[in-house]
């Protein structure tokens, strides 16, 4: 892939509403000064030793939290299960770990005989998980998309690193990292390196049953090995990309996956808040994660990640393919509850893009420009947030779906008090439209809402869909020119909620004033 540092093709002067973009506080304009990571929360797992990045010696990489060449086994329900684990038995009681070094090594002793073969690879996962596979993505991929010199640079030089990085999972992570389950606040930070391990091993299908019923994705790559639709292909491109690249050069950066429960006595009273409205930038011709410095909003499943493990290829799933990283989010996290979220700090992106959905396709190599924490970690802050999946659009209109979602919003927004004296911006857009069949104009009023609740800016991109984006300035002046307040606005939406089926949202609010709706509750 050639090297490009745009996501999407070149739009000129891209027009806007409401506050410049540069007039809203960005982190890559002061960069936080965070505390000592030997001070961190007892809640927060280290699985490398306390590290400080040295701008002037950025080629310095965290140590294991144990040391080099030391492993500490967990084998339990609040722990990823490795599959270097000696608890990691075949049926007849032998470890499968053993069997895995073998089928791996055999395979890693043929790439570097240049005699490798899509077949092997093939034979060697299915050794591993003793299960047979289909993998007629990767077939194509490989023997028929690549050219003759991608496909010996994959099976020679990429694939027996990978392997390598797999086997030496045990080393590498010095112990499982732990599960972030429902309601466990937990945090866990872990190297680049440790991630490119993981992910290894996910891509050789390694991983066992994590034994927590249907709360939990699999991370490994068996579904997207499948023979497919042509997206499922592009996005396989963008996977084996990452690894070419953190083969070839292995990032030395740091990685933070939190999980965030909102207590109840932490919840707004959105008919009593005299919160005024946030500042707000809106834009078309632009996508999230072009907002750097600002936290970006994936528009989760509640299951994150989605179906990027498979066919998805929406929001969520191109964010995961292009910073392969979040992907260890998967592995993590425990479905999202109401009250939850899922923050994804420091991923890289390693691949742009353009299309969506069905006409996504990989484009080039990215190079991520985006500055550095202290603690190593680029300052790239993504919250996946999960909205209700309406099988009947005619619900979300109803008092407690809409304050569903105002909580859901108001505690992805909410600043962390590590980060209370940088009030950076909100990127987000059409949440939970689309697939999930959300009101377009009720997303905005509700994110709207949450943000000004939250005392942030709001960034909306409108995706290309310039009508939105003057329909939504159209409505805040109009209620910037009032002086509403989020009790106002809530009050719009439950007066609104008896009269969905007469009048769009937006035509509600410029017909009704403030003084209007005060005397009508």
């Amino acid at each position: 892939m050639a090297n490009n540092q745009s996501n999407t093709e070149a739009f000129g002067h891209s027009p806007f509403r409401g506050l410049p973009l540069m007039d809203i506080p960005n982190l890559l304009e002061q960069i936080p000064l965070l505390s000592d990571m030997k001070d961190k929360d007892p809640a927060h797992t280290l699985l490398i030793q306390p590290f400080e990045y040295d701008p002037s010696n950025p080629d310095i990489e965290p140590e294991p939290k144990h040391g080099a060449g030391v492993y500490i086994d967990k084998w339990d329900d609040d722990h990823v299960r490795l599959p270097c684990s000696p608890l990691n038995l075949r049926n007849n009681g032998s470890l499968k770990w053993s069997i895995i070094q073998s089928a791996l090594l055999h395979l890693q002793q043929k790439c570097v005989e240049n005699i490798a073969s899509i077949s092997d690879i093939k034979e060697a996962i299915e050794e591993c998980h003793e299960t047979r596979f289909e993998i007629g993505c990767l077939e194509q991929l490989l023997n028929r998309t690549f050219t003759n010199d991608q496909r010996t640079q994959f099976l020679t030089k990429t694939l027996p690193q990978m392997i390598s990085l797999a086997l030496n999972v045990d080393t590498i992570c010095s112990q499982p990292p732990p599960l972030l389950r429902i309601g466990s606040n937990r945090t866990v930070t872990i190297s680049q390196r440790q991630a490119g391990s993981l992910l290894a091993c996910a891509f050789f299908c390694l991983f066992p049953y994590q034994f927590h019923g249907q709360t939990y994705q699999s991370i490994n790559f068996h579904l997207l090995f499948k023979s497919g639709p042509p997206w499922q292909l592009e996005k396989l491109k963008c996977l084996l990309h990452y690894f070419q690249r953190i083969t070839e050069k292995m990032p030395k950066g740091v990685l933070t996956f939190r999980r965030f429960a909102l207590p109840n006595q932490w919840r707004p009273k959105w008919m009593e808040s005299q919160a005024p409205l946030c500042p707000i930038h809106i834009q078309t011709d632009a996508t999230i994660e072009d907002m750097h410095g600002h936290l970006q909003v994936d528009f989760a499943n509640a299951f994150v990640g989605g179906g990027v493990m498979n066919t998805g290829i929406v929001q969520e799933e191109i964010r995961f393919t292009i910073c392969p990283e979040m992907l260890i989010s998967i592995l993590l996290c425990e479905v999202m509850q109401p009250n939850e979220c899922i923050f994804l700090i420091g991923c890289e992106q390693y691949v742009s893009y353009h299309g969506y959905a069905q006409t996504f396709q990989a484009k080039d190599d990215y190079i991520d420009p985006t500055l550095i924490d202290n603690w190593g970690r680029k300052l790239s802050h993504v919250v996946a947030m999960d909205a209700i999946c309406f099988s009947n659009p005619l619900d979300q209109y109803t008092t407690s779906n809409v304050h569903r979602e105002l909580d859901k919003a108001y505690t992805c927004f909410r600043l962390p008090k590590s980060y209370e004296q940088s009030m950076y911006g909100v990127a987000t857009g059409n949440w939970g439209c689309g697939a999930f069949r959300g009101d377009e104009q009720l997303k905005a009023i509700i994110q709207i809402m949450a943000a000004s609740e939250a005392m942030r800016p709001l960034i909306y991109i409108t995706w290309y869909n310039p009508n939105l984006m003057e329909s939504i300035w159209t409505v805040y002046k109009y209620l910037m020119k009032q002086q509403a307040s989020v009790r106002d606005l809530c009050n719009y939406l439950c007066q609104y909620s008896t009269k969905f089926n007469q009048l769009p949202l937006f035509d509600f609010i410029l017909k009704t004033s403030i003084s209007d709706l005060r005397k009508n509750l």
